[in-house]
């Protein structure tokens, strides 16, 4: 089964997943900043703000970065789809493990639910794709 896993496109769309990630946390900081909060000094939009959105945006954008990234990995596969996909997940999964390694300890379980969120976004379109293709 491993050699049917094309790693350069798991490997690449895993790490995408997660430049998505980073990316959808910036833009919303910067909203944040600019439009909603834009008198505020720095000190109250510093890190709190960033672990704020962290926590509830990162999981739902983790679900549709890393979806779409699996989505895009089995592209044109005839086998093997839905474990390329999930390979994915994985993937992107492992990249965000050093997040939880120095997490808050009250952060943890969003974690978790973070990483769940991955996987089953990652086999859904494995399905999908599987689908789209009979």
């Amino acid at each position: 089964m491993l050699s049917t896993i094309h790693w350069v496109r798991v490997l690449v769309a895993g790490l995408a997943a997660e430049v998505g990630v980073i990316l959808v946390l910036l833009a919303t900081i910067a909203i944040y900043r600019k439009l909603l909060a834009p008198g505020r000094p720095e000190t109250d939009t510093g890190t709190t703000l960033g672990e704020r959105i962290g926590y509830y945006v990162a999981p739902a954008a983790g679900f549709v970065t890393t979806g779409a990234a699996a989505y895009w990995t089995v592209r044109g596969l005839e086998t093997a789809i839905v474990a390329n996909a999930v390979a994915v997940g994985v993937v992107s999964v492992v990249f965000t493990l050093p997040f939880l390694l120095s997490a808050k300890p009250e952060h943890r379980l969003m974690y978790g639910v973070a990483f769940a969120l991955r996987l089953a976004a990652a086999y859904l379109a494995g399905v999908l794709a599987a689908m789209d293709g009979r």
